[in-house]
């Protein structure tokens, strides 16, 4: 017995235009989630090395522009401007489902969904010597060492996030 599932072209592409519009619909949410999308890039490069990161960050601000050059040419050269696109994305995505869901925590209608964004985050960064976070906590080695450098990790967290946006759409809507 096969389960079929009807997909609805018109409504998922919808529900992602709403959920980004969501997102940016005024100055403050904009500016919000700009921050948290640069946030989560750099802190994704960082993460691939943090021993060298901590270093280079801890010595001086004259430090930081190498630092990053160095992490972003280091992903580049293991995971390609595929990789990059991919992490550039996944930090965007994590930047709207962010701020959506803290939207919806301010007006009390948090769908429980929504906070599945949160491991998420964990695995779907950069995977030039490490996932995302996950590098930190000492699983680079392991990570580092999946096909095509880490892109189909990635590609599965822009798509969970996409996913994530598509179900919750625009935070402000009514969903009665």
């Amino acid at each position: 017995m096969a389960i079929q599932v009807k997909v609805n072209p018109q409504a998922w592409k919808r529900g992602l235009s709403q959920g980004l519009k969501g997102s940016v619909s005024n100055r403050k949410r904009a500016l919000g989630t700009a921050a948290v999308s640069l946030s989560t890039f750099l802190l994704t490069i960082f993460s691939a090395n943090p021993g060298y990161s901590l270093q280079m960050l801890s010595s001086g601000m004259q430090y930081w522009s190498i630092a990053f050059t160095t992490r972003l040419t280091g992903m580049i050269m293991n995971a390609g401007y595929t990789g990059l696109l991919l992490t550039a994305g996944f930090s965007m995505l994590v930047g709207v489902t962010m701020t959506n869901t803290v939207v919806q925590l301010r007006m009390n209608r948090i769908n429980l969904s929504s906070l599945g964004a949160l491991p998420g985050f964990l695995a779907g960064g950069c995977a030039s010597c490490g996932v995302g976070v996950l590098s930190l906590l000492g699983f680079g080695g392991v990570l580092a060492s999946m096909p095509f450098a880490g892109n189909s990790l990635r590609l599965g967290g822009v798509l969970l996030l996409v996913a994530l946006i598509i179900r919750t759409g625009n935070p402000d809507a009514c969903k009665i």
